[in-house]
């Protein structure tokens, strides 16, 4: 039998050897290109976030980011790929915080679990806001409800998936308003908003990023945001905390996510190359352009916000009770 103090010694060896291999990888890393795994349709806000930081990533980074897009299952498609890939750091998922925060709280046998998606760190959050085609005689939200309460059971709306944001938020407006809308889920944003320009839905839940040339175009309106202050770029457009809609303020994070077991010194590494972009004027202006506010955090407080999300989020589905294919 092998002395106590020989085994001691030899564990001691494998995590000294663990902790050095751990440092080198780390410090060679990235020596390829990363893949990151977009979990909704292109031209929505994860999209357009993510395709707007990867230049600036890659500056910081010195190795290429591929965009993928893998929708569905309001992220769990994404979601599944990345935490089933290699835990080394060269496939990342760039997705909101309903991958995080409320898909556990929905679904009882998701395709992926909570626990094997890694904080690395987050971007940004934004403000969803309602938009409805500027052809309709809808000038303001009081108008809005006005108008869904005149038409009803002849009406849906639109989200980015079963259990997103959107669906919360349009629930969210069916019991508050005392209204009837059809729920119609799309795979991202971008469909949703290119229905309700055609009349196919009276509204969805996009960030500003997504409709931002359609407003200037007067192509969509946008009634109401779920950010806490007005966005300077919108001045017009109450929030809806002002409007006395609080529980609809179901804004969104945007973040990144590593597979279970990616090493921490790889994770921190890209972490600080968020901090550094985050940090840069330049970049922020377009975030704040676009109806975002800059977000950096560490992994462990990227972890602290997934908890917080989850308390108002569970508030949230008391009142809508939704209820998705589990």
């Amino acid at each position: 039998m092998k002395p106590l103090r020989s085994i001691s010694i030899s564990l001691a060896a494998i995590a000294s050897s663990f902790a050095i291999n751990n440092s080198v990888f780390a410090d060679t890393y990235p020596s390829r290109a990363i893949k990151v795994i977009v979990p909704y349709a292109p031209g929505g806000g994860a999209d357009s976030f993510a395709r707007l930081s990867a230049p600036e990533l890659e500056k910081v980074l010195g190795a290429q980011l591929i965009i993928e897009n893998m929708a569905g299952a309001n992220s769990a498609i994404g979601a599944q790929a990345m935490a089933r890939a290699k835990p080394d750091g060269y496939t990342l998922l760039f997705t909101t915080d309903s991958t995080a925060v409320a898909n556990p709280l929905l679904y009882k046998n998701l395709s992926y679990k909570a626990e094997e998606l890694v904080s690395v760190g987050t971007l940004n959050e934004v403000a969803l806001g309602i938009v409805v085609a500027d052809s309709l005689p809808i000038k303001t939200f009081k108008e809005l409800v006005e108008y869904t309460k005149t038409h009803k059971g002849n009406l849906a709306y639109g989200s980015y998936g079963l259990g997103s944001q959107a669906h919360m938020m349009g629930e969210a407006y069916n019991k508050l308003t005392d209204s009837k809308l059809v729920h119609v889920p799309y795979k991202g944003a971008a469909p949703a908003v290119t229905d309700v320009m055609a009349g196919q839905v009276l509204f969805t839940f996009p960030a500003l990023i997504t409709v931002r040339g359609n407003i200037q175009a007067q192509k969509l309106r946008m009634l109401a945001v779920t950010s806490s202050a007005r966005l300077p770029s919108l001045p017009d457009v109450p929030t809806f905390k002002e409007l006395g809609y609080e529980k609809m303020s179901v804004g969104a994070w945007y973040g990144y996510f590593a597979p279970k077991d990616t090493p921490n010194a790889v994770i921190m590494k890209f972490n600080s190359a968020l901090a550094t972009v985050l940090k840069d004027k330049t970049f922020v202006d377009k975030l704040i352009e676009r109806g975002a506010i800059p977000l950096i955090s560490t992994p462990e407080q990227m972890g602290v916000l997934i908890e917080k999300e989850k308390k108002f989020t569970a508030e949230v589905l008391a009142l809508t009770q939704i209820k998705v294919d589990e």
